[in-house]
C-alpha cells in the first residue's frame, strides 16, 4: 500500500499548569495516530519544558480522515495528572505546515493552545510543534491529501477566555468553551443538528432564541503590549543590583489577561497581543482597558509597580479616521502609543512608560473585507464587475441555497438585468443587506419543490421587465416556501469550529473574524483565564489559602469569594474582606454542621449580641484609631468626604460620613428614570420568582413575610424588586430612588444574619428574619413602592432621617446604617419599571453590579405613561 511518512517535532511548551505542591510539574507528551503511539522524555520540575524530539508516523489514504492526538501529562510517583490535549486532523497538516517537506526552510514551527477534555476543565498553556513529510514523497498521495482538505488559506490560533458571551463566533481568539472538538465522536443528536443546520435556521422556528444581539456588538479591538521603559529601580537583597521581573495584567470588563514574565529587566519587551470585543453600550459607559505592571517575586506576593489605562472612546475615535477605499479591503493600521505609568513608588527619577499598539475594526468592516476578498477570487478579469456566472460560482462555494430566481433578483435590486454585471461594492451591499435583514426581498421565501417534476419552477427571466411581471412575483410567494441561506457550512474552514443551527449573519461574522489577519505574524499570545487583576497576580500558595477561606474562584458561586462588576469600568472587582471574616462566614453557612446550626436560638442570640456590642464599641472615642486602618485597607477616596478625617470623634461617625455636594450626581433630570438608592452591589429581578430562582434561596422567602403584612403584600403581587447590598467600605447613607411622598414606617424585630451572598444563597431566610424597617412610598411616576432597610451582622443600628408626609426628590436622604454590611430591598408594583439591560444581564448570571448612588437603574414602562 502506498504511504507517506509524517514527521512530528515536539519542540517545547509554555505556561503549563502546576500540579505539584512545589508549584511545578514533570511534563511529557504522548502522541497517537491510529495504532501508532510514541512518548517523549519527562522534563522534571518545569512549566515551560523543552523536548526537541521527533517522531515518524506512516500515513496511508485510510488515515487521511483521522487525527493526530497529543496529550500532555504530569508524571507522578504513582500515576499521572492531565495537563491538556490537542487534536490535529491529518487534513490540516498541509495548512499548518509552511511547506510539505519537514526540512524545508519555509516550514516553521507553530504554537497551539492546549484544550481540556471537557468545557469546564481548567487548562492553560500551549505546545510548539513542527509538522512535515520526510523521505520520498509520493506526489499522487500528496494530491489526494490536498483534495481532502477544505478550502482555507489562513490558520487561526485559539485563545482561552472566561467570557461566555464570546463563544458564538469569537472563540478563535478567546477559546470556545462548548465548541465541539474535531476528534470527538459524532453522536446521533449531533448528526441531526448538523442536518437541520443545512436545511434551516434556528430563526425558522417561532420558538427559536437568538444566540447573540448583533446590534449590540461594535467591533474588534487589537492591542499589542510591546514593552516598558524606565521601570523604577529597586535594590535587591544584597544591594548590588536591582530586582525586577515585570509582567503586565490587562483587564477589560469581565476579561483579564496577563503576559509572560521578563526576567531581570527595567526595560522589558513582551510583544504579546490581546483581542477584545467591544459593544456599543461599553463605549457609551466610557469603559477603559486597564494595564497594570507587576514585579514577579518567587517567594512573596508579586509587587505592584504601576498602571495606566486606555479609553475605548479615544481608541475608536482615532481608528475611525482611516479612510475606506472602494473595492479594497479596509486597512486598519496599528496605532502606536506610549502611555505614562502611574507608579506606586515616587522615587523614580524618570517617568516610566508602557508602549502599546492598537487598532479597532468594526464588525461590518470585517465582513466587508471578507466579501471583497471572496469576490476577488471569482473576478477573473480583475474588472471590478461580477456577472451572474461568477456570482453563482461564488455562492456555490459557500454552500448557498439561493435559487436561480433569487440570484436574478439580486441584480434587479440594483436596477440591472441578470445578463448585466454588478459592481463589486454593489454586490457587497446586497450580500451584507441579505444577512443583516436590511435588504428584504420576496426572494427570502421561495418555492423549493422536492416532491415531483410536475411542480415546475418558473422560467428564468431574461430582463428586468420579466422580473417585475406579476406572474413571476406570484410564483415566488408559494405558501410552501422555505428560507434560503447565503452560506451553509458545517464548520469554520479556518478554526474548525462546528456550526449548529446558526444564522447566516453568525456564520459570516465568525468566518470573517477568523480570516481578518494572519495570526501567525505574532510570536506570542497573552494567556487568559483569570477573573480579576488580583487573581492574575496571586501565587500558588496564596490561591490555596484563598480556596480554603473563599471557596472556588469563580463567578456567581455560593461561596465567600465575592466578585462584582464595576459598572463604571466594566472590570471585575474582588470585594475586600479580612480572611478571618471570610473563613467564619464559610464555616457558618457552607459546612454541613453550620447549616443545621444557624436556625438554633443560640446562634441567633450570639449574632445579635456580637452586633450590639460591636456597635457600642465603635461609638466609643477609643475607636477613632481604627479609622486610618480602615481607610488604608479598603483604599477609600478621601477627597469626596465632606468633613476632615480628624474631625470624626468615633469610628461610627466616620462610617456614616456625609459626602461633598456634587460627589454623587443624579443620572437624569427626567423623573421617569429611577436611580440607585445607595453606593452598593446591585441586583435587579423582574419578579420575585425570578429572584428566588437565581439569588434568594431562603426556603420560606415571600413578600408577605418580608413586609409582615398580608394586605400590603397584595399590591406587589407579580411586581419587580431590586436588592442594594452595602459592603462595609461603601458610603452608608441611603436615599430615595424616585420622586415620592414618604409614608409611614414599620419596624420589625429580628436577628442579625450576614447579608453576604453566601448566606443569601442558602436555605436561611436572611431577609425575612433580620431586623428591618419598611417604609411605603407613593410616587407619581412609579406608584406604590415598599422601601425595606435590612440590618445585618455587626450593624449596630439603622437610623431614618426622613419624616412621614415629606415630599422627597430622587437622591434625598432617607437614612443611614451604622457599622457593618447591610441591604436595601425596593419593591415595585407589576409592570411599572423596566430595569436597565446591563443590570438584568448581570443579575441573570448571579453577578452583582457595583453602582454609585444616583446611577440609573431603570425607567418607567411606556405603558404606564
Amino acid at each position: 500500500m502506498q504511504s507517506l511518512t509524517l514527521r512530528v517535532g515536539v519542540l517545547s511548551a509554555r505556561d503549563l499548569l502546576a500540579k505539584d505542591r512545589r508549584g511545578t510539574s514533570d511534563p511529557f507528551v504522548v502522541l497517537k495516530l491510529g495504532g501508532q503511539t510514541f512518548k517523549t522524555k519527562v522534563v522534571p520540575k518545569n512549566l515551560s519544558p523543552t523536548w526537541n524530539e521527533e517522531f515518524d508516523f506512516v500515513l496511508t489514504p485510510v488515515a487521511f480522515e483521522g487525527s493526530l492526538g497529543l496529550t500532555v501529562w504530569d508524571k507522578d510517583l504513582i500515576g499521572k495528572d492531565f495537563l491538556g490535549q490537542l487534536s490535529i486532523p491529518i487534513g490540516d497538516v498541509l495548512r499548518l505546515a509552511g511547506a510539505p517537506g519537514y526540512d524545508d526552510p519555509n516550514n516553521q514551527p507553530i504554537a497551539n493552545p492546549l484544550h481540556g477534555r471537557k468545557s469546564t476543565e481548567n487548562i492553560t498553556g500551549e505546545i510548539c510543534l513542527k509538522l512535515g513529510f520526510v523521505g520520498e514523497i509520493d506526489r499522487d498521495l500528496l494530491s489526494m491529501l490536498d483534495r481532502s482538505m477544505e478550502d482555507s488559506t489562513i490558520h487561526a490560533t485559539l485563545m482561552r477566555s472566561d467570557d461566555p458571551a464570546d463563544d458564538l463566533y469569537f472563540n478563535q481568539f478567546t477559546g470556545g468553551g462548548d465548541t465541539a472538538r474535531e476528534d470527538a465522536p459524532e453522536t446521533e443528536s449531533d448528526k441531526d443538528s448538523s442536518t437541520e443546520s443545512l436545511n434551516g435556521d434556528a430563526s425558522d422556528t417561532p420558538d427559536a432564541v437568538p444566540m447573540v444581539d448583533h446590534n449590540a456588538q461594535m467591533g474588534l479591538l487589537t492591542i499589542d503590549i510591546v514593552g516598558a521603559t524606565n521601570l523604577p529601580y529597586e535594590s535587591n537583597v544584597t544591594r548590588t543590583s536591582f530586582d525586577c521581573d515585570p509582567f503586565v495584567v490587562i483587564s477589560y470588563g469581565p476579561k483579564t489577561f496577563r503576559t509572560r514574565t521578563i526576567r531581570h529587566s527595567l526595560n522589558p519587551t513582551w510583544n504579546e497581543r490581546v483581542f477584545l470585543h467591544i459593544r456599543h453600550s461599553e463605549l457609551q459607559l466610557g469603559w477603559s482597558v486597564n494595564l497594570s505592571v507587576y514585579d514577579y517575586d518567587k517567594f512573596s506576593n508579586n509587587d505592584y509597580i504601576g498602571m495606566t489605562d486606555l479609553r475605548i472612546s479615544e481608541v475608536v475615535a482615532k481608528c475611525k479616521k482611516v479612510p475606506m477605499v472602494v473595492n479594497t479591503p479596509t486597512s486598519m493600521p496599528l496605532t502606536e502609543e506610549t502611555l505614562n505609568l502611574t507608579l506606586k513608588s515616587t522615587k523614580a527619577s524618570e517617568p516610566a512608560t508602557l508602549k502599546i499598539k492598537y487598532t479597532f475594526t468594526p464588525y461590518k468592516d470585517l465582513r466587508r473585507n471578507f466579501w471583497l476578498t471572496l469576490i476577488k477570487e471569482f473576478d477573473n478579469e480583475a474588472s471590478g464587475q461580477i456577472n451572474k456566472v461568477q456570482l453563482t460560482a461564488m455562492l456555490d462555494s459557500l454552500g448557498s441555497t439561493f435559487s436561480d430566481e433569487s440570484i436574478n433578483l439580486m441584480f434587479i435590486e440594483k436596477g440591472k438585468a441578470p445578463d448585466e454585471e454588478l459592481a463589486v461594492e454593489e454586490l457587497v451591499d446586497i450580500l451584507e443587506g441579505q444577512i443583516t435583514g436590511r435588504i428584504v426581498c420576496d426572494t427570502k421565501r421561495l418555492k423549493r419543490s422536492k416532491s415531483s417534476k410536475s411542480h415546475k419552477s418558473p422560467k428564468s427571466p431574461k430582463s428586468a421587465d420579466d422580473l417585475n411581471s406579476p406572474n413571476f412575483s406570484s410564483s415566488l410567494r408559494s405558501p410552501k416556501a422555505e428560507t434560503e441561506h447565503i452560506i451553509q457550512i458545517r464548520e469554520c474552514p479556518i478554526c474548525r469550529k462546528k456550526f449548529r443551527r446558526k444564522a447566516d449573519l453568525d456564520v459570516v461574522s465568525h468566518v470573517a473574524l477568523c480570516a481578518h489577519e494572519d495570526l501567525g505574524k505574532v510570536d506570542n499570545f497573552v494567556m487568559g483565564g483569570f477573573l480579576t487583576e488580583a487573581h492574575a497576580t496571586r501565587k500558588w500558595y496564596s490561591k490555596i489559602v484563598s480556596y480554603v477561606t473563599y471557596g472556588g474562584y469563580s463567578l456567581g458561586k455560593n461561596n465567600a469569594n465575592i466578585i462584582v462588576q464595576d459598572r463604571a469600568t466594566g472590570q471585575l472587582v474582588e470585594e475586600r474582606m479580612p480572611s478571618y471574616v471570610r473563613l467564619g462566614i464559610r464555616l457558618l453557612y457552607q459546612f454541613r454542621s453550620g447549616r443545621s446550626a444557624v436556625d438554633r436560638r443560640l446562634i441567633k442570640n450570639l449574632l445579635k449580641n456580637l452586633s450590639v456590642k460591636q456597635g457600642r464599641k465603635f461609638d466609643s472615642p477609643t475607636s477613632r484609631k481604627a479609622i486610618k486602618h480602615f481607610v488604608a485597607f479598603h483604599n477609600l477616596p478621601l477627597d469626596e468626604i465632606l468633613d476632615p478625617l480628624d474631625s470624626f470623634e468615633t469610628f461610627n461617625q466616620f462610617f456614616y460620613r456625609r459626602l461633598k455636594p456634587g460627589a454623587r450626581i443624579i443620572a437624569s433630570p427626567d423623573p421617569n428614570v429611577a436611580v440607585s438608592a445607595a453606593d452598593c452591589r446591585l441586583s435587579c429581578f423582574t419578579t420575585v420568582e425570578r429572584a428566588k430562582a437565581l439569588w434568594i434561596k431562603g426556603r420560606e422567602f415571600t413578600i408577605p413575610k418580608l413586609l409582615e403584612d398580608e394586605e400590603m403584600a397584595k399590591a406587589f403581587d407579580g411586581g419587580s424588586l431590586c436588592i442594594f447590598r452595602l459592603a462595609p467600605q461603601d458610603y452608608h447613607r441611603f436615599h430615595f430612588p424616585v420622586d415620592c411622598t414618604v409614608g409611614p414606617t414599620k419596624w420589625i424585630e429580628g436577628t442579625y444574619f450576614t447579608v453576604n451572598p453566601m448566606a443569601i444563597r442558602t436555605t436561611v431566610d436572611v431577609y425575612t428574619e433580620n431586623v428591618r424597617s419598611v417604609t411605603y412610598l407613593d410616587s407619581p411616576e412609579f406608584g406604590r413602592i415598599a422601601y425595606v432597610a435590612i440590618g445585618a451582622m455587626m450593624v449596630g443600628s439603622t437610623v431614618l432621617t426622613s419624616e412621614p408626609g415629606q415630599k422627597a426628590k430622587r437622591g434625598d436622604e432617607h437614612g443611614y446604617f451604622a457599622f457593618g454590611g447591610s441591604t436595601i430591598i425596593v419593591l415595585f408594583e407589576k409592570d411599572v419599571i423596566e430595569f436597565d439591560s446591563d443590570l438584568l444581564e448581570n443579575s441573570g448570571q448571579n453577578l452583582e453590579t457595583l453602582v454609585k448612588m444616583g446611577n440609573s437603574i431603570g425607567r418607567r414602562k411606556e405603558s404606564q405613561k
